[in-house]
């Protein structure tokens, strides 16, 4: 049987108070808890999908003695068990010594808002701008700040006089909200609260929040039927629609081992608990590909508190990042009781939301073998708009080209399916062709009779189909480019 915990209360701090979360309270979304409970109204419920960004917050995690960053995140879709340990801060918290911030006060000299429902949580964004800025020596322009805003929509003000805000915003003006809210007193309760674990149990809903690994087993040993939740961007969405409640959960975010990402000699190792954020920031250097289509993945609120292995363990056939990563060959570390196992992506996938994964089973992390400097790797998603946009169709191709000629080649498609399909049989009739526009077309015809799309609000059948093979000249478009280089 799991062991007792050592306390029943959710711990964290809003806006430099201490918050002591028991019962159906610490179950309610962030956003739900700050109006209703704490009467914190600033932060607005408006789309309740982590969509519209009315609803942002900043957050900053203690985990293993060390602080993250303070981090925008949609208050609406996270359950208030995901923030134990953490320093939270509304748009009332950006106020310093009863004045405005600087990104407050240039949001009102600008007219940066209207109507009121957006304009906290763009002010948050801002403030999670200013934020990073200062820390990394780096000047808000308009392009940094058109990416610090994908994840907040405005629909009276427009945006001009929003950004001409961010770019004023003089960032020796910006207090650290580290400064202001990680004092010694937090400190000191979150150092003596780090190493124990939370259980609360209740007749309809029961929580988790181990501190190891091994109690995870423990958990899912005796419940197998308990769902594990890490930054909760989809479930919490399936929650609030009503289609499936998050009312009995096992946190993982507090973790240590689960936070690791490492470049090792023969891959690079992401843990299950590293937000997308990191591993875009950190896959720059390693697989420049990856990161790049990360950029494009969501919003930077949903990219702080969703991870990678979520998204792959979701499943789901439009799922961003499983087509790059088949092609890469990465793959899943699955632990239970009995032990430890590695399924290789290629072969994760049995069907629609059918994944060879047992109950019993948690994913510690996922590994990624680099690729050589022979490879060549483009990774294409196609949507109705660039930002914070489900995909229609995905794809992943690397290609191995020597003297004209294409030695290897890998290739991956997603939402033409029920799963992300890898092209095996196309694969290898490309092996061994001339590096040519026709060997694309010829493939990419190929590819987009052996697919099985749907038509729905996003694309219709015959759309994904064109697109498939319109990537496939893109995808040798590109390659041309840096083959010539």
């Amino acid at each position: 049987m799991a062991c007792s915990a050592d306390r029943n209360l959710v711990t964290f701090y809003l806006n430099g108070v201490r918050h002591e979360v028991g019962g159906g309270n610490a179950f309610l979304n962030l956003a739900q808890f700050l109006r209703y409970q704490v009467g914190l109204e600033g932060t607005k419920i408006v789309c309740a999908e982590g969509d519209c960004g009315a609803c942002t917050v900043l957050v900053s995690a203690y985990r293993g003695g060390n602080w993250s960053e303070f981090k925008a995140v949609n208050s609406c879709i996270a359950p208030v068990y995901l923030f134990d340990l953490c320093s939270i801060v509304t748009v009332e918290g950006l106020a310093h010594n009863g004045d405005l911030s600087d990104v407050q006060e240039k949001m009102m000299v600008h007219h940066g808002g209207q109507c009121g429902y957006c304009t906290p949580g763009i002010v948050c964004s801002l403030g999670h701008l200013a934020e990073t800025s200062q820390r990394q020596g780096k000047k808000i322009d308009r392009r940094r700040a058109q990416n610090y805003l994908t994840g907040n929509l405005c629909r009276c003000t427009g945006y001009e006089p929003i950004l001409k805000a961010a770019e004023a915003i003089d960032l020796t003006q910006w207090v650290p909200l580290s400064l202001r809210y990680q004092g010694d007193e937090m400190i000191e309760r979150f150092r003596y609260l780090d190493r124990q674990s939370v259980e609360i149990d209740l007749a309809d809903k029961k929580l988790w929040i181990p501190t190891t690994i091994e109690g995870v087993i423990d958990i899912k040993q005796d419940r197998p039927h308990v769902r594990l939740v890490s930054g909760a961007t989809d479930l919490g969405v399936i929650h609030n629609k009503g289609r499936q409640y998050l009312d009995e959960a096992i946190v993982l975010n507090r973790i240590p081992e689960l936070t690791d990402f490492q470049v090792r000699d023969d891959g690079v190792w992401i843990g299950s608990m590293v937000d997308l954020s990191t591993t875009e920031r950190e896959l720059e250097a390693v697989i420049p590909e990856m990161s790049r289509l990360l950029r494009i993945f969501a919003s930077p609120q949903i990219k702080n508190q969703g991870t990678l292995v979520g998204n792959v363990l979701n499943g789901s056939p439009i799922g961003d990042s499983i087509p790059g990563l088949m092609v890469l060959e990465a793959r899943l570390c699955l632990i239970s009781a009995e032990g430890e196992r590695w399924v290789s992506l290629g072969d994760f996938y049995k069907g629609y939301k059918k994944m060879d994964i047992r109950p019993e089973e948690i994913c510690t992390g996922i590994m990624i073998p680099k690729p050589g400097k022979e490879w060549k790797a483009k990774f294409f998603k196609v949507s109705l708009r660039k930002d914070l946009d489900i995909s229609s169709v995905t794809f992943a191709g690397l290609f191995k080209i020597n003297d004209s000629r294409i030695l290897e080649a890998r290739i991956a498609l997603g939402g033409v399916g029920p799963m992300v399909v890898r092209l095996s049989q196309l694969e290898n009739e490309l092996a061994g062709e001339s590096f040519s526009l026709s060997s694309f077309e010829q493939v990419g015809k190929q590819a987009s009779l052996k697919i099985k799309p749907i038509s729905d609000l996003r694309a219709s059948e015959s759309y994904r189909r064109r697109v498939t093979e319109n990537l496939f000249v893109k995808c040798f478009t590109e390659l041309k480019q840096e083959v010539m280089e």
